[in-house]
């Protein structure tokens, strides 16, 4: 049976209430604790590495609670429960030494203060991807845990509510940390623009971006499943996945101090992206982080494309071959000779062969001669840059 408060309002009242209203949980977990006859209730995540961890109290020490992820995450109640099946609910202390409980540090800096004897626990699936642990806890004093039997019949009843609450949740938070309404802005946006999750994968594309990308000039995805972002020269592909990474460690709360913006090399000799990385807020309720919410913003943006055409003029007067076009683009661009042969993929050899064909068809004797050249001609984008066969 399930009983009513003084104000008339059921613990499924307050359960599904919050599975609408994440910031409700904490008042949640009062209000359940209350039933249970607890002292206090969480909701507890035990992150694997690379993740956050997080706790959701309700009337419990926040400064124990903060101790808590930073000290005791692994503590003897975790490791028991690590053993016990999803759904289930357990007095924990059934299954430790509750001897060699009250002699660990977690007792006397976190359980003690609170007068806390032993905890209602239950696993959750949602929490159980890639390593993770967590789920419901209700705290029961020395009083309560002398009557540990019925409370724990009484949060067996609850458990499939606090389930079915908890998964509404999260599933709602997949559309309210502002990532939708992001997403829609970026698709209005003229210039690329994606958006990254938290292990850098591409997110959200929006038109502009997905043709670039398509035409992987500069900036492109790798070739193992297409999910995160490459550049042209592995070099600046380096310096591209360091640059997410330090922008995504900030989004966590690193105090990273964030990279200026990165410039890319364009394999049709236009000018360099910049690549404009922005750390995103963090989600606006804590279990919210086990969604795939968008975590960085990535701006592209071409300043000034190099005058293409110029080098299919020179082609034109001076009888180039599309790929001795494509080198004397490169150069002209500011490339030198090893980064323009890494970009085109030939060795710097068959590079310095094109590069002294092009000086011996157009009469300059340097690079630098040939750059004035290209930077006489008109601009424009010519056929030479479509077929790169």
């Amino acid at each position: 049976m399930i009983m009513r408060s003084r104000r008339g309002t059921t613990p499924l009242d307050a359960i599904y209430a919050a599975a609408a209203q994440p910031e409700r949980w904490p008042e949640t977990l009062t209000h359940v604790a209350d039933h249970l006859g607890a002292t206090g209730g969480m909701i507890a995540y035990v992150a694997p590495r690379g993740r956050q961890s997080f706790l959701v109290t309700g009337r419990l020490r926040e400064d124990l609670g903060a101790l808590f992820i930073e000290r005791y995450l692994q503590n003897p109640w975790t490791i028991a429960m690590a053993g016990v099946p999803i759904g289930k609910p357990v007095t924990v202390n059934s299954l430790i030494d509750t001897g060699a409980l009250r002699r660990t540090a977690f007792h006397a800096d976190i359980l003690a203060p609170q007068g806390i004897e032993t905890n209602l626990n239950v696993k959750e699936a949602v929490f159980g991807g890639h390593g993770g642990l967590g789920g419901f806890g209700f705290t029961l004093s020395q009083r309560g845990a002398e009557q540990a039997g019925e409370r724990l019949r009484r949060f067996g009843r609850l458990v499939p509510h606090l389930s079915r609450a908890l998964e509404t949740s999260l599933t709602l938070g997949r559309y309210a940390d502002g990532a939708r309404q992001l997403a829609r802005v970026l698709q209005l946006m003229p210039g690329p623009a994606l958006l990254l999750d938290r292990a850098g994968r591409i997110s959200h594309a929006n038109p502009a971006a997905e043709a670039l990308l398509r035409q992987r000039d500069g900036l492109m995805t790798d070739r193992e499943g297409g999910l995160r972002l490459a550049a042209a020269l592995p070099a600046e592909t380096g310096a591209l996945m360091r640059a997410v990474t330090e922008a995504l460690s900030i989004a966590a709360g690193s105090d990273t101090a964030l990279r200026p913006p990165l410039r890319l090399t364009r394999p049709s000799g236009r000018a360099p992206l910049l690549v404009i990385l922005v750390p995103l807020p963090p989600p606006a309720f804590a279990f919210w982080e086990l969604t795939e919410a968008a975590r960085a913003l990535v701006l592209v943006i071409d300043p000034a494309p190099q005058p293409l055409a110029a080098a299919e003029a020179a082609g034109a007067a001076f009888g180039l071959t599309a790929a001795e076009a494509r080198v004397a683009a490169l150069i002209a661009g500011g490339l030198s000779g090893p980064q323009a042969a890494a970009v085109l993929g030939i060795s710097p050899t068959t590079l310095k062969t094109h590069l002294l064909r092009c000086f011996d068809k157009t009469g300059v004797r340097s690079q630098a001669g040939l750059m004035r050249l290209l930077g006489a001609l008109p601009s424009g984008p010519g056929p030479f840059f479509r077929d790169k066969g």
